[in-house]
């Protein structure tokens, strides 16, 4: 009985030691996981920033070229609706 109560601290201490270790070593591989995934994150949010730029300018291409476009065909509908227009006007007349 003696033995064992002597043994079970030395057994428990030697455990717990063990758990000590194994916690800092895998805290440690983390901190290391962590480094490598902020790295990437950094990375990644630098070329979107760049994507950024041209998709900013994408989309001022397709205003401009929405606008040209309104204007055109809205110069031809007003040229289709003035020759019906004067059309009209020579049927009643």
């Amino acid at each position: 009985m003696e033995t064992a109560s002597q043994l079970l601290p030395i057994i428990l201490y030697t455990l717990l030691s063990i758990l000590v270790v194994v916690v800092i070593v895998f805290v440690y591989k983390l901190t290391i996981t962590l480094d490598k995934a902020n790295t990437l994150i950094d990375d990644v949010y630098i070329k979107v920033k760049k994507l950024d730029n041209l998709f900013e300018i994408i989309d001022r291409s397709a205003d401009t070229i929405n606008v040209v476009t309104n204007k055109v065909s809205d110069g031809i509908l007003n040229f289709v609706l003035k020759i019906f227009k004067k059309r009209k006007d020579d049927d009643y007349e």
